[in-house]
């Protein structure tokens, strides 16, 4: 079973497919035809909340990650660094849950797997969108330690979205801006809570579509 092209493309820098161009002409598939057809409502409500995520997700890569992208599902709005974060995160509020699988972000993980998977996609998606920040924090610390602190700036986005950043006039934690470490801590908390996803599971072999994705993430 092979990784998602999407996942590679998330790590590496290699040409993007022009698949994704199409994305936003496609509709979302007929949520009552598909219970007609006999699927459980509780699955098809899961698979449409999935669905959303992962064109969200998509979203996120294009935006922050690729630097040929130029065509932003963003209400067709222009790359505003100040609140270019602040929407992103607005298109990944609560709304979008159906209501049998709202959940906290405090709370416990799931303990089911519908729920499991929909609330590792919505940390993923966090992850991916705070990344950049802890990535700065990283590379400012071990070039501190190496003694190449100097002029060097850290523009962890790949796409046309520079974002905040550590720039070359910082030279202790304390210049570092704040929201900068806002948005890190929240990466940080992602990352937790996306790796502990499915960690309140029962002991079994569960059925999912990409066991090496998913154990990888």
């Amino acid at each position: 079973m092979l990784t998602r092209p999407s996942d590679i493309i998330a790590e590496l820098p290699l040409p993007q497919s022009q698949i994704l161009t199409y994305e936003y002409k496609m509709p979302y598939p007929n949520l009552s035809l598909a219970v007609q057809h006999g699927f459980d409502t509780r699955v098809v409500n899961s698979y449409h909340a999935q669905l959303y995520l992962r064109k969200r997700l998509n979203e996120i890569h294009q935006l922050l990650y690729d630097p040929k992208k130029r065509n932003i599902p963003l209400h067709s709005q222009p790359p505003d660094e100040d609140n270019i974060i602040n929407r992103l995160q607005e298109n990944l509020d609560m709304s979008f849950v159906p209501s049998e699988f709202a959940f906290d972000p405090e709370e416990a993980p799931a303990t089911e797997i519908l729920s499991a998977r929909l609330r590792a996609k919505y940390w993923g998606a966090q992850a991916i969108t705070f990344r950049p920040f802890v990535k700065q924090i990283l590379d400012f610390n071990s070039d501190r330690s190496a003694g190449n602190i100097g002029d060097l700036s850290y523009r962890a986005f790949g796409g046309q979205f520079s974002g905040p950043i550590i720039g070359p006039d910082v030279k202790h934690e304390s210049d570092i801006n704040p929201m900068i470490l806002h948005y890190a801590r929240k990466g940080i908390q992602a990352l937790i809570e996306s790796t502990r996803a499915f960690h309140n599971l029962e002991d079994k072999r569960f059925v999912i579509t990409n066991v090496f994705g998913t154990a990888h993430a």
